[in-house]
């Protein structure tokens, strides 16, 4: 198999994985998803700079993800597209322009986990403001005083929680570099027990459809007023200290303005940023018209791999099952 072909898979588990695995996570009830999303781009992103040639092999692979994101899940939110550009940015500056191989991966899942999870904590506070980490240091304390708990303690538990997140974030960044640095040698040792000749790349595929729908809220004059006033409510909560001392009103305009800014991302910034969005995605995906055809038409091979891979882990259970599945989907698509 040749490398343009190993790069063009782990594009399309890239891709996969920031289309879909956040979905299934979410479906799964398991918590932290953007961990294990934000992980997987370290180990895709380690692995294309480590098996490719191309210099802008990275940032091509990044478009690819981002157009094939556009085309199977139109209305992702901004910042899902945002932190897939820069996981990519950041890793083509890390391997090619620094030129840091051997620790790039580690620096990568470093930077990028701690920036997504930052980012949560900022739209959090945006949304709600500081009365949001007030509230949950209220909530826990009132918590520990029900289990006759002393909560006189001079400690912010909302900032505890804030420094935990974080911490656990680095420590799945740190590690998801570390699995990206071994996986090449793990591939290798593995690579005699996979015979190719059982994979049978199955010959349907489904197509995405995709329906949109157009609201022009801002045609009518109710409209105008409401965001009008939303936005007057959201900078009057921020603005203004009137309120400090009474909890409960605190609360009221804390939830007002999340509804708020809520109302007026999704209705009024998020479709023309998307729109715009779209009319680059689409210039791309006519430049790129070649490589997204390629990519659309190794899924079926795809679909086969992941099941057969998956057949031949059952022979674990839990854990083993998922380290053996990952074995087999890395070897088949990395073995030379």
């Amino acid at each position: 198999m040749s490398n343009s072909n190993a790069i063009t898979k782990l594009t399309i588990l890239w891709a996969f994985s920031e289309s879909a695995l956040g979905g299934l996570l979410h479906a799964l009830r398991i918590p932290l998803t953007g961990l294990f999303v934000g992980g997987a781009a370290v180990i895709f992103i380690s692995l294309i700079a480590h098996y490719s040639e191309n210099k802008s092999s990275i940032l091509k692979a990044t478009l690819l993800v981002l157009i094939i994101k556009f085309i199977v899940a139109p209305y992702t939110p901004l910042p899902a597209y945002f932190s897939v550009f820069m996981e990519g940015l950041v890793g083509f500056l890390l391997f090619n322009i620094l030129n840091l191989r051997k620790t790039a991966p580690i620096l990568l899942g470093f930077l990028t986990l701690t920036f997504s999870a930052f980012q949560k904590i900022a739209i959090y506070t945006i949304m709600f403001g500081m009365t949001f980490w007030e509230s949950i240091d209220i909530f826990i304390k009132f918590v520990l005083n029900q289990f006759f708990i002393s909560s006189n303690l001079n400690i912010s538990f909302s900032y505890l929680i804030i420094v935990v997140y974080v911490f656990i974030h680095i420590l799945g960044g740190i590690s998801s570099g570390i699995i990206a640095i071994r996986i090449p040698k793990w591939v290798t040792n593995f690579a005699h027990d996979i015979d190719l000749s059982q994979i049978v790349p199955e010959s349907t595929s489904e197509t995405v459809k995709m329906k949109r729908k157009s609201k022009k809220w801002y045609s009518k004059l109710s409209g105008i007023l409401f965001f009008s006033l939303a936005l007057f409510l959201i900078v009057l909560s921020y603005t203004t200290s009137s309120f400090e001392s009474n909890l409960p009103i605190k609360i009221t305009i804390m939830v007002i303005r999340s509804i708020s800014i809520t109302l007026i991302w999704f209705l009024l910034i998020a479709p023309y940023t998307i729109k715009f969005l779209q009319r680059i995605l689409n210039r791309k995906k006519n430049e790129y018209a070649t490589e997204v055809e390629n990519i659309f038409n190794l899924l079926p091979e795809m679909k086969a791999l992941v099941k057969f891979s998956w057949e031949k882990s059952k022979v674990k259970t839990g854990y083993g099952r998922i380290k053996l599945f990952l074995s087999y989907v890395f070897v088949i698509i990395l073995i030379e």
